[in-house]
């Protein structure tokens, strides 16, 4: 495997991203809702999505949400979705675009980054704990 890579995505990415969350979260939604939120998502600027390439293939995801938050008197982070293609698992690229995150979050002032996971998810939390 070649070096990996981190971009922001853009609207070409919107089909690749679809596939990956169709299988992230089976059965969650249909493809137009999916699309709809994605390219809705993408327009805002307090969201951010990145994506892991290698040879340039897209084989990940982050994304990153900023809310103002009154009773912390400052912006917070969310961590809502990270997804790594099987093949490219335990390969450190979860790590990779996690700490490009984390610089978003340093970069906006944000004084916390939440994280969401299912309670059952231990590579996940695994990796969250693993970076702080």
């Amino acid at each position: 495997m070649s070096r990996i890579k981190t971009r922001r995505a853009n609207k070409n990415d919107v089909p690749k991203l679809i596939l990956f969350a169709k299988d992230f979260m089976r059965g969650a939604a249909t493809d137009e809702e999916r699309l709809s939120i994605l390219k809705s998502s993408l327009k805002n600027p307090d969201y951010e999505l990145w994506l892991a390439e290698t040879d340039g293939d897209i084989i990940g995801f982050i994304d990153l949400w900023t809310i103002h938050d009154f009773c912390h008197g400052g912006k917070l982070t969310y961590i809502q979705n990270l997804y790594i293609a099987p093949k490219y698992r335990r390969l450190g690229v979860g790590s990779r675009l996690l700490q490009k995150i984390i610089e978003r979050a340093e970069e906006k002032g944000a004084l916390e980054i939440h994280v969401v996971t299912k309670f059952d998810n231990e590579q996940a939390i695994r990796l969250y704990k693993s970076m702080g």
